[in-house]
């Protein structure tokens, strides 16, 4: 009997429970069929449960047709079954595996630079000498010369004073520090004259030091002649001086701008589309891309998705959203257009002169046909117009 359910588990076999109103007349059948159950246990009058090897559980369909019974399967047991998980098991735990290799390979690169510090220069500006001098996505880790090309860097972008890269996992931090650009100016102890930095007319001049050039109510051009640092008298050796002096001028500064009568605003319909995509070493795997909508705002979001503290990955998930606009027309009657033509150049000209000046006068035209209104808008400013230059004959 051992021998023979050794035999069944190698072969492998079954635990099924057997329902009906015939339920000893299947077991009978069973025996006279040479059908080996074993341990089998009634549970009620109507239902039986036993283990049969997988070879007979095949040949029962007649008898359960015969008598009026339902067979199902429970559980599987034995060998066969065993290795069949365990091939399963074995094929996960390979792919488990080279997934982890796959991992291990791609954290011997960078995949992200971030840029800290940045001012005046742009983030692009910098990744792109980063990328010249050997720093880039994609790049092994043990080909990244650090010192190097923080030194190339410094070379080709004199503006900075100090790159740091710092690497963690697969994330290269670079630190930046940019030159503080002093304004320009003259020595005190140094002899300089005083020239216009623009075409302007005087309006009021006073001299600290030097002699000047010019009076008020003087026409001066750029680079003019203003207060001299070159002291001249009879019978007195020349001085140079280090000339100061206010000098306040009238400018002119003007802008043109155009404001259509017909606009139109866009207002969302509620209707949005989203389409998923995923990135790999830069590379997009999606479907072929279709708009939906005729006018729409488009946002995109890009998420990396094996993210472990500064092991990224170059896998990305990108979601573009399209929002459906619905274009709606409007007129603008002549008032309100004329309105916004002086905001706007309003705000373009306060852009060209200094925040210190002075407006001592405005004057704007308006051109109209029937489909815009065009504004050109002239103002005078009182500004300090003086500029200190070193005298370069001394230093010769």
């Amino acid at each position: 009997m051992f021998l023979v359910r050794l035999w069944n588990y190698f072969c492998g076999y079954a635990i099924i429970t057997v329902k009906g109103i015939r339920v000893e007349k299947f077991i009978n059948l069973a025996v006279i069929n040479e059908i080996y159950l074993w341990d089998m246990e009634k549970l009620d009058y109507y239902t039986l449960r036993a283990k049969i090897s997988i070879k007979d559980f095949f040949r029962i369909r007649d008898i359960v047709k015969r008598t009026n019974s339902s067979v199902s399967i429970q559980e599987k047991c034995g060998m066969p079954f065993k290795i069949k998980v365990m091939r399963k098991k074995k094929l996960l735990f390979f792919g488990l595996g080279a997934l982890f290799i796959f991992l291990y390979i791609l954290s011997s690169y960078i995949w992200m630079i971030e840029i800290n510090g940045e001012g005046n220069i742009k983030a692009k500006v910098i990744l792109d000498e980063l990328s010249s001098a050997g720093l880039k996505v994609g790049i092994r880790k043990t080909k990244v010369d650090k010192r190097d090309i923080e030194n190339k860097v410094l070379i080709s972008l004199p503006e900075l004073t100090w790159v740091g890269i710092e690497i963690k996992g697969t994330k290269a931090y670079v630190t930046v520090s940019e030159r503080l650009i002093e304004p320009e100016f003259v020595n005190i102890e140094e002899p300089c004259n005083i020239i216009a930095v623009k075409n302007a007319v005087i309006e009021k001049i006073l001299v600290l030091n030097g002699d000047g050039i010019v009076k008020d109510g003087d026409t001066v051009e750029k680079g003019q002649l203003l207060v001299t640092g070159i002291i001249e008298r009879e019978n007195i050796d020349t001085r140079y001086v280090h000339a100061m002096a206010k000098i306040f001028a009238k400018t002119w500064y003007e802008d043109v701008e155009e404001i259509a009568l017909k606009q139109i605003d866009y207002k969302k319909s509620g209707r949005t589309k989203k389409i998923y995509s995923l990135e790999f070493l830069g590379k997009s795997i999606r479907k072929k891309l279709i708009i939906p909508y005729e006018d729409y705002n488009k946002s995109v979001t890009e998420e990396f998705i094996f993210v472990f503290g500064d092991y990224v990955f170059p896998i990305k998930l990108i979601t573009i959203v399209f929002t459906e606009l619905k274009p709606i027309e409007k007129y603008l009657d002549i008032e309100t257009a004329k309105e916004r033509c002086l905001k706007r150049l309003t705000e373009k000209t306060k852009l060209q002169y200094p925040k210190d000046a002075v407006l001592t006068n405005r004057k704007i035209e308006y051109f109209t046909s029937e489909e815009s209104i065009i504004g050109k808008m002239f103002v005078e400013i009182i500004e300090d117009i003086a500029r200190k230059k070193q005298i370069i004959e001394i230093m010769q």
